[in-house]
C-alpha cells in the first residue's frame, strides 16, 4: 500500500486506488500520481495479469471496503479485462 495523500474524502466514505501492472518490466508510478491526484487517502498496487483470478492484493481491498468506500481506478483495464467478471 502507498502511504495516503491528503486529499477530499466523499461524504461517508473513503476514495481508495487501486493500481496494477501486468508484467515485473511496467511500474505504477503514473498510475499512482494520477490516484494521488484524484484524493485517494489510501492506494494499493499489486504486480497480476488481469486475466489472473488470484490478485490478493484486490480482493483483501474489496474485502475491507466499507459502505461510502469509493473504488477508484486510473482506467477500467487495470481492474479487470471484463466488466461482467470483475476477477478475470
Amino acid at each position: 500500500m502507498v502511504p495516503p495523500k491528503p486529499g477530499k474524502t466523499p461524504v461517508g466514505g473513503r476514495l481508495i486506488g487501486y493500481a496494477r501492472v501486468s508484467t515485473d518490466d511496467q511500474g505504477t508510478d503514473a498510475q499512482l500520481n494520477e490516484l494521488r491526484d484524484a484524493g485517494c487517502t489510501m492506494i494499493f498496487e499489486e504486480h497480476a495479469s488481469g486475466a489472473d483470478r488470484n490478485r490478493p492484493v484486490l480482493i483483501r481491498l474489496l474485502r475491507d471496503m466499507n459502505a461510502g468506500d469509493t473504488l477508484v481506478v486510473v482506467r477500467l483495464d487495470r481492474l479487470a479485462r471484463s466488466v461482467k467478471s470483475p476477477l478475470g
